[in-house]
């Protein structure tokens, strides 16, 4: 191998390791970003289940909206019955 070869592989080693360290440091400002973005992906989520675990009494409220205003007519209803209230 001459002298010219030698120098031509060195300095190709030197740009190929200086790529790879450009390379590695792009991708590490990829993947901490991509992971910042998963951290707030699962925070949206434990929101969301935190929401929709409140929400899960939202049919007992409706039915217990509709027995209370059942109520008033049947106290009417039973109060005229007894002759407490003129009807």
């Amino acid at each position: 191998m001459s002298t010219t070869a030698a120098v031509f592989a060195w300095i190709g080693l030197v740009l190929g390791l200086g790529i790879a360290v450009v390379v590695l440091v792009l991708f590490h400002n990829v993947l901490r970003v991509a992971l910042e973005i998963k951290r707030y992906a699962a925070d949206v989520l434990d929101a969301g289940v935190g929401i929709a675990t409140n929400l899960d009494g939202v049919d007992e409220a409706v039915r217990t909206r509709e027995l209370a205003t059942a109520v008033p007519p049947l106290a009417v209803a039973y109060l005229q019955k007894l002759g407490k209230v003129p009807g």
